[in-house]
């Protein structure tokens, strides 16, 4: 599908019809769908050659593309030619990678990267929260976990069914089946509906500490 796209792009080029950046992100956007980030950073240089300016927007596409394939050094560039660029990164960008450290069990960085958004200005959400929290609990840091758990609730933070799954799996992996069936309750009487996921988890903590 990407390459049909590719190809109008190439046909309305030569037609002499001028690109913009709603194009080539949705172009950059296809090619890293498919896993194709080099391609999608060349398309970013092409597009800057053409005088399209790339938006915060369009360097966050590369961004998280660049983590979810494990390359940390290239999105790490990627936020580097952006600020070189004269752009800010938002709190897509310090999502991602944050996640990305996450992911990697890096939470150290992740840390960093979450005090020095704080140190611009930029307010985390729930989905910069969660992918710390999700952090914590797969490096087994179960009370790192739950002081952030609470500490976000007392900023006013409303934890979701993605904070509760974590928390839960956190529960259960650190052998206390007791508090994670009670956190499960909280999750429901919150309003909070569970998921296929969510249930994936009971079930196995549940045999893993039966």
């Amino acid at each position: 599908m990407v390459d049909h796209a590719l190809q109008l792009f190439a046909n309305m080029t030569e037609k002499g019809v001028l690109a913009n950046i709603i194009t080539y992100s949705s172009l950059i956007h296809g090619l890293c769908s498919f896993g194709r980030e080099i391609e999608a950073a060349k398309m970013l240089i092409d597009m800057e050659e053409e005088g399209v300016s790339p938006s915060v927007a369009t360097f966050n596409i590369l961004v998280n593309s660049f983590f979810k394939q494990g390359s940390v050094k290239d999105a790490e560039l990627a936020v580097q030619a952006m600020v070189r660029r004269g752009l800010n990164p938002d709190v897509i960008t310090y999502n991602a990678l944050i996640d990305g450290y996450c992911l990697r069990g890096e939470i150290d960085d992740a840390e960093k990267v979450l005090n020095g958004m704080v140190k611009r200005d930029i307010v985390p959400n729930i989905i910069t929260y969660n992918s710390l929290i999700n952090g914590y609990c797969k490096k087994k840091q179960i009370d790192k976990a739950r002081h952030l758990f609470q500490d976000i609730q007392d900023k006013g933070f409303i934890p979701d069914v993605v904070t509760y799954s974590s928390m839960l799996q956190g529960l259960y992996d650190s052998g206390n089946p007791a508090a994670a069936r009670e956190l499960f309750n909280e999750m429901q009487a919150k309003g909070q509906t569970p998921t296929v996921l969510t249930y994936g988890i009971l079930f196995h903590g549940m045999c893993k500490n039966s």
